[in-house]
């Protein structure tokens, strides 16, 4: 689960995202720079078409999924993340998939994860802590 170190955007935004019942697919998308690497795929900044929202793009090998039998994993992370309503969690905004692979469609957070600036920092204070967002 991705969590953010940046406040919320626009509700209204997300809300419309989430709401949508479109079928996407890739091409709805301009599919930017890599954002980082995981074991089952890459993640890449990407802008919808339509709306011009920046999200990111997480994609997913099913072979990989398939390989380490994790696909009842992701489906369950899916629905759970996509009913989250949380200033500090990221928002699933839907996915799609094709014959060889998954993609999730995630809020962009410009300052990147939380778990990589702790790593960094070692601890944060309590102070800190407190007002993480």
């Amino acid at each position: 689960m991705a969590v953010a170190t940046e406040s919320r955007g626009s509700e209204d935004r997300a809300s419309a995202h989430a709401n949508q019942e479109k079928r996407w697919v890739l091409s709805d998308f301009e599919v930017g720079k890599p954002l980082g690497r995981g074991k089952f795929g890459h993640v890449y900044l990407a802008r919808e078409k339509r709306s011009s929202e920046i999200v990111a793009l997480k994609v997913l090998f099913k072979s990989q999924l398939k390989q380490s039998q994790v696909e009842h994993q992701l489906r369950r992370e899916v629905e759970i993340q996509s009913h989250l309503r949380h200033p500090n969690i990221l928002r699933l905004y839907g996915y799609f998939y094709d014959q060889t692979r998954v993609y999730l469609i995630l809020e962009y957070a410009a300052k990147g994860e939380l778990y990589k600036e702790l790593t960094r920092c070692k601890h944060f204070s309590e102070r800190r802590t407190a007002t993480v967002s």
